[in-house]
Parts: C-alpha cells; structure tokens; sequence
C-alpha cells in the first residue's frame, strides 16, 4: 500500500438512524426485514378498488409523523440525527451536519401555497404551518436544516441534492471534508424523503416508474422477472461519522467507511444510459481489488434498470480479490425511498455486516439471470468478513456509491 494510504486517518462509521414504514429505529427496521415483512403487507386491509393516492400513502407513509405541526420531513430528520448522536455517545450540540433530500420538506411549502390561496390567508386543514413565510423564503431545503439546526443544535455545512442517489452522495462529502480538514473529528449525515403527496404520486404515475395502482397490483419487484415498477415510501436515514488517524486504534464493533465515489452523465432525466458508464466507472473505482464479498444494489424495480445494474455490477466486480456471495435489495420490502434511499441502504448494510445475517427477498418468484447470486431465501447468515458495497442511481445521470468493511 502506498505511503500516503497508510497514512491517511481512517473513518467509521459510530452511529445509525433509521425510520421507514417498517420500523423507527435501525434495529427494529432491522427485525421486521429479518421476519419478511414488507410494506406491501398493508395492502391485504385495502378493497380493490381503492384510490391510487390512498392506495400509496397507506402502505408507503410513516404514520407517526402525518400531523406534524412542522413538516413530517423535517420530524423524521430530528429522529434519526437523534438516534444516530445517541448510539455513538455524542452531544448534538455544534456537531457539523449534511442534510441531503431530493424534495426537501415539500409538506410545508405546499401547506404554505395553501394557506395564501384561501380566504383571509386562514387555511381551514387540521394541520397548517405555524412559520408558513419561512418555508417560502427559504425553500424546502433551507427549510428543512433550518429546523434541523433549531432542534438539534447542530451546525449545518451543506444541503446536498442529488435525487435519489442524494444520500449516498452527502456520505461522500462528508468523507471527503473529513479527509481534507484535521478539525472534523465527527460529521453528522443525515438524508429523509416525506413527499408522498398527490402532485408527486400523479407525477411518477405518468412517469410510468410504478406497478399497476390496484390493491393486487401495487408490489415492487426488484431483480424478479415480473418487476413492473417501484413502490413509493417514506424514509430518513442517518450515520454519524468519526474521524480516527492513522495512528490510533480502530473503536471496537465500528463499521469502517472504506470508500466513496460519485459520478454524473447527461444521457436522459428519468432513464439510465444502457450501458451505465457512470456506475460502472463508480463500481470499478470502489472495488480496486478489495475482497467485495456482498453487493448492495439501487435494484428499483423497473423493468430495464435492474438487469442492466446486475450486468454492470458483475463486470466489475470479477476484478475483486473474492467474488460476491451475496446481495441484497432492500427496496422490494422497504419501497423506494427517493433521496433517502441510497443511505437507508447503508445502514442496513451495516446491519448485515454488523450481524453477519442478510434478511430474506420474499418477492423474488422468479429471479432475473444473473452472474451474481440472487436468492429470496432468509435470513441468511453470511460471512463477516470482506467489504459491503452499496450503490445509488436517481433521475439526471446521479450516481453514487460506498464501500464499509466490519
């Protein structure tokens, strides 16, 4: 190894946050996967012929969080920055923070629209935003950290937007800022999505990205045969990163962020080039010979992007010093969660390398051909060692990706 690898500081990865309609927290997320279930498992309760937009909301929203006086996003923020400051044993106060989201808090901005239409500004909805001007002047973004750093304390550095590739895409700011400043010994990175509402739900319709909106229809299907499209869901996810020179020991149990990369290509704003030359550059960058012995894959569910992921993936990695024995694509139990996704599946990433254990891939009938193993069956106890590598796609050419080692 060259002098000035063995030289650089090392980052880990101290703490996690997690919230999806599965679970509020990363373990408990963690043990419904590891049980089966899914989020589609709501649609059993539903009639047939139920609204497309009441169809979405129910099986993909995070309930606990509808009638926040704020912004459901920016409650579920709160949540995980909180969840991840507290299994790593840090004060929240002036703690650096990247906040990434591919709509931001989209809830109060509308909310606000809303209140300046009706009559004597006075919105007759349960719920309205008590500081309607600030989601205007500041944005969905801005809006967003502001109510972070006001609730948390802690210092705000960087929106980062990258649609659905977003949170990976912060996890590599942040490497990179610590990496190139001695002073941040820990960095905050949190990423959420809560914009299930129906301008968006309509909007992904036309897109033609989602199954078939009836009760029997609605499933995401990522890496099987019959995957028509992704299922659309809340989340917020987040890590708490720390700075260890080289110098010093690793702390024991910690998840190691090897690597990051990012890329972009103009090809076309929903699709992805067909021969991914994004991601497989990214791929190939992050792999560099290491032991990658677990693939986390974007894997939406559409029709095209998975087979062409697999295919790409596969050809990278056969330089890695060991094939892949495993993988695993959360959406197809978790859905799609847009700007939040890429670092929700970091976390389950750690989980798995945490455990030693992949949860099972209940929808898979009928597995695509692939060089890479694809199996529905679960939970698998995999080896601990080797390097999990976790991959990120969104719309205009985003891509992202990550490598951790237990």
């Amino acid at each position: 190894m060259p002098a000035q690898l063995r030289d650089q500081p090392r980052i880990v990865i101290a703490g996690l946050g997690l919230a999806t309609p599965l679970g509020m927290s990363a373990w408990q997320t963690f043990r419904a996967l590891l049980a089966g279930r899914t989020i589609a498992d709501r649609a059993v309760s539903l009639d047939e012929g139920v609204d497309p937009v009441d169809l979405i909301r129910t099986l993909g929203c995070i309930g606990s969080v509808q009638h926040a006086a704020i912004d459901p996003a920016a409650e579920l923020l709160e949540h995980v920055a909180r969840q991840a400051l507290e299994m790593a044993q840090i004060p929240a106060l002036d703690v650096p923070c990247i906040a990434a989201a591919s709509k931001g808090s989209m809830g109060a901005l509308t909310d606000a629209m809303h209140q300046a239409v009706v009559s004597g500004g006075r919105s007759n909805r349960v719920m309205s935003t008590p500081d309607a001007h600030l989601a205007v002047a500041l944005g969905p973004h801005g809006y967003l950290a502001h109510h972070l750093c006001r609730r948390l304390h802690v210092r705000h550095i960087q929106n980062v937007v990258a649609a659905c590739a977003s949170g990976l895409t912060a996890v590599h700011a942040a490497r990179c800022a610590m990496l190139n400043n001695p002073q941040l010994r820990t960095l905050l990175v949190v990423a959420c999505e809560a914009s299930l509402l129906p301008m968006f739900i309509h909007g992904y319709r036309r897109l033609g990205v989602l199954p078939p909106l009836t009760q029997r229809g609605y499933r995401g299907r990522p890496l099987d045969r019959r995957r028509c499209g992704f299922m659309l869901a809340e989340q917020a996810a987040a890590v708490l990163l720390l700075r260890v020179d080289h110098a010093e020991p690793l702390p024991p149990d910690q998840i190691e962020l090897l690597d990051t990369a990012v890329a972009c290509e103009a090809y076309d704003l929903v699709r992805s080039r067909p021969q991914m030359t994004a991601m497989s550059h990214i791929v190939q960058r992050l792999v560099q010979g290491r032991p990658i012995s677990f693939l986390h894959p974007h894997a939406p569910g559409t029709a095209e992007h998975d087979a062409w992921e697999l295919a790409v993936c596969a050809a990278a990695l056969e330089k890695s010093a060991t094939g892949v024995s495993d993988l695993y694509a959360c959406k197809g139990a978790l859905g799609h969660g847009l700007g939040a996704a890429g670092l929700a599946a970091l976390v389950i990433a750690c989980l798995c390398a945490r455990t030693g254990i992949r949860p099972p891939m209940p929808w898979l009938g009928q597995p695509i051909e692939s060089p890479l193993p694809i199996s529905a069956a679960g939970p698998v106890r995999s080896s601990t060692k080797g390097c999990h590598l976790v991959v990120a796609t969104g719309f205009g050419g985003h891509v992202a990706g990550a490598v951790i080692r237990p």
